[in-house]
């Protein structure tokens, strides 16, 4: 089977910010915000480099490429082993490789292998939609100046004529003078015999001098408290009932009940019975990056499957799908993972787990 790897490289970069190519390196992603550049606006992306010495099979590609072409795992190394020789013999023969939707390898004069990303592919799945737009040209308005000729003229300093007073205004004068003469007078008495320090205190029978009368203070009255006696029984009438109550030994609640303090027991600690999981697991994938791995799990319980990371086992994270207690519910699970094509390649593990 003669198999392309671009294609899915490139579907890959869109979910992943590594795939590893084995043997050859590594495509690598990073977050790059919206930007101008010469009047054109660029929206978010995702900028494309390669890493050669990342050369070790993490597993994804033969992943995408046995789900895919509906092939074990087995056969998608061989496959993706039997393309990378072949991208290698083209790049010592002609020192170039094109991977469409990706970039093209070359090796240039000091022969070292270089990369150029394909440009015209956004990898980042936010901005689909997006494209590069030309900025509008700023344009200044030129508004006229029109010159005024500054024409200078004369003030006219105004003469202000100064009447002499009449004998008709030395009249209100007068008048004017003897109205307030009484208010004065009153003013100065209200100053000698009364209190100011409490101005809102003046009631208008102080304005009439006829009287200085103090006036009258309140005096606290003394109220003598007298220790209670105990009720006695024999005062109350008869159908009545008197039962003793203790403060100290009763006590109300955040809710408002009353509790008896002496009744009250001890608190009974119940130990939580101990449970394990499942012995039996289905193993969707191995990766040898952690970063894939967690994505995967992301998938998958996004899904609906109870999946996480069993654990690490030879440089691979091992990714289970479901865990089960009894191996028959098991092993029907598998075949129904398998049939329905939506794990083909999942398979079978029997591990404890604390």
């Amino acid at each position: 089977m003669n198999t392309e790897l671009d294609k899915y490289i490139s579907e890959l970069l869109f979910d992943y910010d590594c795939v590893i190519v084995p043997q050859l390196g590594g495509f690598v992603t990073n977050y790059k915000p919206a930007y101008f550049d010469k009047g054109i606006a660029h929206p978010p992306s995702k900028e494309l480099r390669f890493n050669k010495n990342l050369t070790k099979n993490d597993g994804l590609l033969s992943q995408s490429i046995s789900n895919s072409e509906g092939i074990s795992i087995q056969d998608a190394d061989a496959i993706l082993h039997e393309t990378v020789e072949k991208y290698l013999s083209t790049l010592k023969e002609s020192g170039r490789i094109e991977l469409n939707k990706v970039g093209i390898l070359f090796i240039d004069e000091n022969k070292q292998l270089r990369f150029k990303p394909d440009t015209t592919i956004n990898y980042l799945r936010q901005s689909f939609g997006f494209e590069s737009f030309a900025m509008p040209a700023e344009v200044v308005a030129q508004i006229p100046v029109v010159e005024e000729k500054e024409v200078e003229k004369e003030i006219e300093t105004p003469v202000i004529p100064i009447a002499e007073p009449s004998s008709y205004n030395r009249g209100i004068y007068w008048v004017a003078a003897a109205t307030l003469l009484p208010f004065i007078g009153l003013s100065i008495y209200l100053g000698m015999t009364t209190d100011f320090k409490s101005p809102t205190l003046i009631t208008p029978a102080e304005l009439i001098p006829l009287s200085n009368s103090a006036s009258p203070k309140y005096a606290a009255r003394e109220i003598t408290m007298s220790k209670e006696e105990p009720a006695d029984e024999t005062n109350y009438p008869e159908n009545t009932l008197v039962f003793p109550f203790d403060f100290e030994s009763n006590k109300v609640d955040s809710l408002g009940v009353w509790i008896n303090m002496s009744d009250i027991a001890e608190d009974t600690v119940l130990e939580k019975p101990f449970t394990t999981e499942g012995l039996y697991h289905i193993i969707g994938g191995c990766f040898g990056e952690k970063q894939n791995a967690d994505k995967f799990v992301g998938r998958l319980q996004a899904r609906g499957y109870n999946a996480n990371i069993l654990d690490l086992h030879q440089g691979l994270y091992r990714v289970k799908i479901e865990s089960f207690s009894d191996y028959d519910q098991a092993l029907t699970e598998l075949k129904s993972t398998r049939d329905n094509g939506t794990f083909p390649n999942a398979w079978l593990l029997k591990k404890k787990t604390s």
